[in-house]
């Protein structure tokens, strides 16, 4: 799909569904995220454990993960004492935001439809909602950690892999070899660990599973997930200005042709200078 100037890339990922383990998440990328990138501190990588105010959420059988993970986020420090006091941050809510994504993805409601969402549509829903100013985006591990670092929590969309319904016992989630897409799912990350180089997430599957309902990652296996049509969205308090477009990079091929062409024209206008000049002083005897 496409509207003039922009294109929009969305490509539904086929759910093998395991009963309390859903999954939910679909690529869609936009353009005009490009123009809102998240801006990179360039500070050295801190650890960082992000607080959560509220408890790890439970999507049961339902393909709420955009949902829940955005959930997450608002209950998670920045975002947590921007919100009104006493809002309820629960499943219902969850369920709340998903039917939202999925409306705005041509989708919904939920119910009766569950057809799952995307990073970017349930980002819009809170801002709909009132809760965030605004949404940038990260599409490198490099983004990724350092957001988290600054102390952002990051909603992420990648792939999940069979393997990665049962963490090991310290709770990391990895690639097995000959491990198959399962689906797509979302979910938050808010710690990163620089000296073991881990990411530290947190799923909606319940607190039984994984340790206490999170898990890790190793930044090399981020780094391919992200690699694999990830995504990351950062949420914008309230307190802190709508981001606002940033102009794209130009084309290094681009800027390349251009400065070409550029010294084509120059050398051209100059030999034209010069045999003008030769035939004149020709003309004297010269």
């Amino acid at each position: 799909m496409s509207t003039p100037g922009y294109t929009t890339y969305r490509r539904p990922i086929e759910e093998q569904a395991v009963p309390g383990q859903r999954l939910g998440r679909h690529v869609r990328h936009d353009s005009r995220s490009l123009l809102y990138p998240w801006q990179q501190t360039g500070a050295p990588l801190q650890d960082v454990l992000l607080t959560r105010h509220i408890p790890i959420l439970d999507q049961g059988d339902v393909g709420s993960c955009t949902g829940n993970a955005e959930t997450g986020a608002l209950g998670t420090d920045p975002l947590y004492g921007t919100l009104p006091a006493g809002m309820g941050l629960d499943e219902a809510f969850a369920l709340k935001l998903y039917s939202a994504a999925e409306t705005i993805d041509g989708d919904g409601p939920y119910p009766p439809n569950d057809n799952g969402s995307c990073g970017l549509s349930v980002c819009k829903a809170a801002q709909n909602e009132g809760l965030i100013s605004g949404y940038v985006h990260c599409l490198s591990l490099a983004s990724v950690l350092d957001a988290i670092s600054a102390g952002h929590a990051v909603i992420l969309g990648t792939n999940w892999y069979d393997s990665m319904d049962q963490p090991d016992s310290s709770g990391l989630v990895a690639i097995s070899p000959g491990a198959q897409v399962r689906g797509g799912h979302e979910y938050l990350a808010r710690g990163i660990d620089t000296t073991n180089r881990l990411v530290r997430l947190d799923n909606s599957w319940g607190t039984g599973w994984g340790d206490q309902g999170s898990f890790t990652y190793s930044w090399d296996t981020l780094e391919r997930l992200l690699a694999e049509e990830g995504d990351g969205t950062v949420s914008v308090p309230l307190t802190q200005p709508a981001p606002q477009p940033v102009p794209p990079k130009p084309d290094p091929a681009v800027v390349l042709e251009q400065a070409a062409e550029l010294i084509r024209t120059v050398a051209a206008s100059a030999q034209k200078d010069i045999t003008e000049l030769l035939a004149f002083l020709a003309s004297h005897g010269l």
